[in-house]
């Protein structure tokens, strides 16, 4: 499975660079915003949130928004930790070995799916 890096989290969550797709980890909507101009509010589909701060709430509590915009459920947030971990097991040149990692993945993309009744 081939993906790209988030701009927000840097998890390997999107499909494709720009293309306005949401990361399932931190609720970034991926418009081509990138680190030249991470400090820039661009509006759009992220509204108030630039890049830079996306990454700093992303550290601080695992989603882009302030934590009084997102309230996760304590499943929600559970699933969203064995994903990372499942990430972080990747080895970087993404090769045929990680295929039962990624299957690992997307059991719990799934799950975060089911979860958030998407």
């Amino acid at each position: 499975m081939k993906r790209v890096q988030c701009p927000c989290c840097k998890y390997l969550t999107l499909e494709n660079k720009g293309e306005f797709e949401i990361c399932i980890l931190c609720d970034w909507e991926d418009d081509g915003q990138d680190d030249p101009y991470a400090d820039e509010i661009f509006g759009g589909p992220n509204g108030e949130y630039s890049l830079t701060q996306g990454r700093k709430n992303f550290q601080s509590h695992g989603f882009m928004y302030d934590t009084m915009e997102k309230n996760p459920s304590v499943k929600e947030k559970h699933i969203r930790k064995l994903l990372m971990s499942a990430f972080e097991k990747l080895s970087p040149d993404q090769s045929s070995n990680n295929e039962e990692i990624w299957r690992e993945i997307k059991h719990y993309e799934n799950f975060l799916l089911n979860e958030r009744g998407i």
